[in-house]
C-alpha cells in the first residue's frame, strides 16, 4: 500500500472520533502531543526541559493533556502521559500501578511526576476471598497499604512527586466519597514530604457547591465539565493544566534529567492491548457496529479505543498517523497497517470481506 493510502486508511479510522468530539462532549485527554521533535533551538539559546510524567485514570489523563498543552509554548517541559480510565488503587486487579511504575521508570528519568487517581475507587476492596465495603476501617487499612506500594515505587525515582486530588463530582454522595478518597491520599503524601494539589476551589463556586462552569474577563460562560458531573471538557483539562503548572513552577529547582528514548509523549499503558484483554467484558470494542443484527468489530489489533480518541483529538492527519505508529505493538495488526502499509485481510465472511466467492 502507497504511503498516502496507509494515511487515508488511518483517517478513515480516526474520522468518526473526531467527528464526536463536538462543544458538548468531554474530551478526555486529547491531543497532549503528538511525539514529533520539536525544531532545534537556535546555538547560544539552548532550554533546559523538564521531563514530566503524569499517570492516572481518565480524569488523570486529562490532566495530563491539558498540561502539555499548557506548556508546549514554553518549550521548557516534556510531557509524558501514562493512563488507563478504569484504574485506581482500590483495584489493582484490574491495573496495577504499584507493579506498572518501575517498568516505566526504566530508562527513564523525570524531573517531576504528577499522580491523579481516585475517580474509580469509591468501591468494594477484594482482598483472596474477603471483600471490604467502601469505608470501613478493613477498607481504609487496605487502601492505605495500596497507596504506599505505590508511593514506594515513586520516591525511588527521585523525582519530584505532585499527588492531584479526585475533582469534585456533582452527585452529593460521590462528592462525598471522592473527599475522603482525598483527605487519605492527602495525609500519606504529605507524610513523605511529597506536595498534594488540591483543585477543588477552582472547580466549585464561593460555597464550595459544585459548578461546570466559569466565566473569563469578558464575563463569557466557559464550559469545563461534562453533563455527567465527572468528565471535563478540554478548556476544563487546560484549567487544571495550568493551576498544576503554577504547582510545579513554585517548588521547581534545576532539575538535569538524562535525555531518554521514548516512544511517544502520548504514551497508554494498555496499547499492547485490544480492551477486550484489558478489560473483559467492560470495554466495548473500537469501531463496533451493527450489520444484519449481528455485532461486529474493525480494530487493529494492539490498538486501543483510548488510542484512537487520543490520536483524533486535536492533532492533524500525519502527527496522528505518527501517534498511532509509535504505539502499535511489534507484531500487532496495528504494525502491519500503520507502518507497514499492509491492512491484514478480513475474515471471512465478516462484512468487509470482499472476497469473491469460488466460481
Amino acid at each position: 500500500m502507497k504511503p498516502y493510502a496507509a494515511l487515508a486508511a488511518a483517517a478513515l479510522l480516526l474520522a468518526p472520533a473526531a467527528a464526536a468530539q463536538t462543544p458538548d462532549m468531554p474530551v478526555m485527554g486529547s491531543s497532549a502531543a503528538s511525539g514529533e521533535a520539536a525544531p532545534p533551538a537556535p546555538a547560544g539559546d539552548e532550554k533546559q526541559v523538564t521531563e514530566v510524567l503524569t499517570i492516572g485514570d481518565a480524569i488523570g489523563g486529562g490532566l495530563g493533556a491539558g498540561l502539555a498543552r499548557v506548556t508546549e509554548p514554553g518549550g521548557e517541559y516534556d510531557v509524558s502521559i501514562r493512563f488507563n480510565e478504569e484504574s485506581g488503587l482500590a483495584r489493582p486487579e484490574v491495573y496495577d500501578w504499584a507493579a506498572t511504575v518501575p517498568k516505566i521508570l526504566e530508562g527513564n528519568a523525570y524531573g517531576v511526576i504528577v499522580v491523579m487517581l481516585g475517580a474509580n475507587d469509591r468501591q468494594t476492596i477484594r482482598d483472596g476471598d474477603k471483600r471490604y465495603d467502601f469505608g470501613t476501617p478493613e477498607w481504609t487499612a487496605t487502601y492505605t497499604a495500596r497507596a504506599n506500594q505505590l508511593l514506594d515505587q515513586l520516591a525511588t525515582s527521585g523525582a519530584r512527586v505532585i499527588w492531584v486530588a479526585p475533582p469534585p463530582m456533582r452527585d452529593p454522595d460521590y462528592d462525598a466519597a471522592m473527599q475522603t478518597i482525598a483527605g487519605l491520599q492527602k495525609g500519606l503524601v504529605e507524610a513523605r514530604g511529597m506536595t498534594f494539589l488540591d483543585l477543588r476551589k477552582d472547580f466549585t463556586n464561593p460555597d464550595g457547591t459544585y459548578t461546570d462552569s466559569t466565566t473569563d474577563g469578558a464575563a463569557n460562560i466557559i464550559k469545563l465539565r461534562g453533563r455527567d458531573g465527572i468528565s471535563f471538557f478540554k478548556a476544563g483539562n487546560n484549567l487544571m493544566g495550568e493551576k498544576l503548572l503554577a504547582a510545579i513552577k513554585e517548588g521547581e529547582k534545576p532539575v538535569e534529567a538524562p535525555a531518554a528514548e521514548k516512544t511517544s509523549r502520548l504514551d497508554v499503558p494498555e496499547a499492547s492491548k485490544t480492551d477486550s484483554e484489558a478489560l473483559p467484558g467492560a470495554v466495548p470494542l473500537f469501531g463496533q457496529a451493527v450489520m444484519d443484527a449481528e455485532p461486529y468489530t474493525v480494530q487493529p489489533e494492539g490498538v486501543t479505543a483510548n488510542a484512537i480518541l487520543l490520536a483524533a483529538g486535536d492533532l492533524g492527519p500525519e502527527a496522528a498517523l505518527k501517534t498511532l505508529r509509535d504505539i502499535a505493538p511489534t507484531g500487532s495488526g496495528a504494525e502491519s497497517l500503520f507502518k507497514l502499509g499492509s491492512p491484514e485481510a478480513a475474515p471471512a465472511g465478516r462484512p468487509d470481506d470482499f472476497t469473491a466467492p469460488a466460481p
